[in-house]
């Protein structure tokens, strides 16, 4: 069961490395989004809200793609906390880290003042002020939430293996 976790979790990795290449291009799409939906003031927020974006104020094939791209592995780490759940009934160290992984994968949640840290540079990357305003807690949330995750299977591998069965049961 721990080897199937952490295989899922690899293969969000993956797929976040190859979203990873694309930021601008996810960028340019939140833009594109915020003008058609003359929402140009608010950060872009949360999950719910690229959605939203995706849905009803996405004009173009490149756009979507790159939103659905986000939007999945979002879908893909919500998946990965129920994974971790069932595992084990966890400690007072896990289930605070699976507590905030779900905090920050939950739709509404709000993202705006979420940065992620060295060393992930991403925010960095985003050109100008306004950027890192508008759009640094998205571009933060799934570095922020795999590091969580990657810190969660470490301390579950150090349970004795008889706490890891009884979740499963």
């Amino acid at each position: 069961m721990m080897n199937e976790v952490k295989e899922s979790l690899r293969s969000v990795e993956q797929k976040y490395r190859l979203f990873q290449q694309q930021q601008f291009t996810f960028i340019a799409a939140l833009e594109h989004c915020r003008e058609n939906a003359h929402d140009k003031i608010r950060p872009v927020s949360s999950i719910g809200q690229v959605q939203s974006y995706t849905e009803h104020h996405c004009g173009n094939s490149t756009d979507r793609r790159v939103l659905l791209m986000f939007l999945d592995i979002c879908t893909e780490l919500g998946k990965l906390c129920q994974h971790f759940e069932a595992l084990h009934s966890g400690t007072p160290v896990t289930n605070d880290l699976l507590e905030k992984c779900k905090t920050l994968v939950s739709q509404s949640n709000d993202l705006s003042s979420l940065r992620a840290e060295y060393p992930h540079d991403m925010v960095n990357h985003l050109s100008c002020h306004e950027a890192r305003n508008h759009y640094g807690g998205v571009v933060s949330l799934i570095p922020i939430v795999l590091d969580l995750m990657k810190e969660w299977v470490a301390h579950s591998e150090k349970l004795p293996r008889k706490a890891l069965q009884h979740g499963a049961t």
